[in-house]
């Protein structure tokens, strides 16, 4: 008999554990494309350097949409590949502090920490996916302070970023 409420007892107390450790999250979309962050994001107000962007004040999810029909203003190929964008876009940045082009699951990233304007150093870690109507790219963004902790953060981001059922 006090096998069995030991059992019970850790079997509340590990679902107790399990609920409480439970993070909320809630589905952003953009045009055709879809992420779930943390319930703390909110939309963010990133001055046009994102289509759209949100921040839980430690983060910012920026995502940049380059649809087929302006590919040729971004100087852009419609036919590449998400690994292909990548190449483009490490190019592009030219900077030899870059990261190698890694893959989670089917998505490519890299990552590199760059200083802003007012000289703090940021932990950047964009990610590369297409749609059938365009090219999204996914920036995180946190305090190069967080990088490891954000990494983490941000591969686990990758795995909830889904295409609208309607665009499939």
């Amino acid at each position: 008999m006090k096998t069995g409420r030991l059992i019970s007892l850790i079997l509340a107390l590990v679902l107790l554990l399990s609920i409480s450790s439970c993070k909320e999250y809630k589905k952003f979309e953009y045009c055709e494309m879809g992420i779930a962050l943390k319930k703390d994001f909110q939309e963010y107000d990133s001055d046009g350097s994102f289509n759209a962007a949100y921040s839980d004040g430690k983060t910012i999810v920026g995502i940049t949409r380059f649809s087929f029909v302006d590919c040729e203003e971004y100087g852009l190929l419609s036919t590449y590949s998400p690994e292909q964008l990548a190449k483009v876009y490490l190019y592009r940045l030219g900077d030899e502090n870059v990261g190698e082009i890694l893959t989670q699951g089917d998505v490519p990233y890299f990552s590199y920490s760059a200083p802003s304007a007012d000289g703090i150093y940021y932990f950047y870690m964009p990610t590369f996916y297409r749609t059938p109507y365009a090219y999204f790219v996914i920036t995180f963004i946190t305090p190069a302070s967080r990088k490891d902790e954000g990494r983490v953060e941000f591969l686990d981001y990758i795995s909830s970023v889904y295409i609208l059922d309607e665009y499939v």
